[in-house]
């Protein structure tokens, strides 16, 4: 709910004062020409950081990676897509070694927090297991899944040379996309900027409309299940406060 009502925000925001969003652009333009090869640095920490269990839901690494890649890149473009790269797989990397040892443990007490319970943790891992090579390489370009799918994959004890090799190339394709995206971006930020509220708007509806027409029973699946694990976990709070009462 607080990823849907983020967006929200955002498609409000977009529409109603795009100059904020140019304010902030701008703004970075100046820090990154301010910074100049230390932004190097910015780019391995962004793509570290975003690639980082919990901490990467709420820091907008792709969106400093944008702006970073497309002020920076011009005459630096291959050392700026490395450093991205490896800022990837150290960040993804740890994410899944924190998976293994403290995976199942962390979700059952914190994932509600995060809108995974155990409803979502049973998805998320029932694709990872059926597509793992496609949840890992392309959950990097979702904010949520590039935070924690390496963190389920661990926990789930996806095989370490299987994962490696499926960050190694996620990475390097969303580096890749990424930056060169920036490029394009900062070239026409200002006309994007006018219409981004419309086209976030529009692709919100084409997924409503995809889950109704294609995903129907699937979702209802998944809204009964919801409940259930909803009327299960007021139950083991029951029976926790009355035994602390006995």
């Amino acid at each position: 709910m607080f990823f849907i009502g983020l967006t929200i925000v955002l498609i409000f925001v977009a529409i109603f004062k795009p100059e904020l969003f140019v304010q902030f652009i701008e703004w970075m333009k100046g820090v990154v020409e301010t910074l100049g090869k230390w932004n190097y640095l910015l780019a391995f920490v962004s793509a570290f950081v975003e690639s980082f269990p919990v901490i990467g839901v709420s820091v907008p690494g792709q969106n400093i990676m944008l702006l970073v890649g497309g002020f920076f890149w011009p005459e630096n473009l291959f050392l700026m897509i490395l450093v991205a790269v490896l800022g990837a797989l150290f960040g993804n990397y740890v994410g899944y070694l924190l998976g293994r040892y403290y995976g199942n443990e962390f979700f059952e007490r914190y994932g509600d927090w995060f809108g995974i319970g155990r409803t979502e943790l049973r998805y998320m891992k029932t694709w990872i297991k059926n597509h793992g090579w496609w949840m890992v390489v392309i959950g990097k370009f979702h904010n949520v899944a590039r935070a924690f799918i390496p963190f389920i994959a661990g926990s789930m004890g996806m095989k370490q040379k299987k994962f490696i090799i499926y960050n190694i190339i996620g990475s390097i394709l969303r580096a890749v996309t990424i930056i060169l995206l920036g490029f394009v971006f900062v070239e026409h930020y200002k006309s994007v900027l006018s219409y981004i509220g419309y086209i976030l708007m529009f692709i919100l509806a084409l997924f409503a409309l995809y889950i109704f027409f294609f995903k129907r029973e699937e979702f209802k699946r998944y809204i009964r299940e919801k409940e259930k694990e909803i009327e299960d976990k007021i139950k083991e709070a029951e029976i926790l406060k009355w035994k602390a009462k006995g």
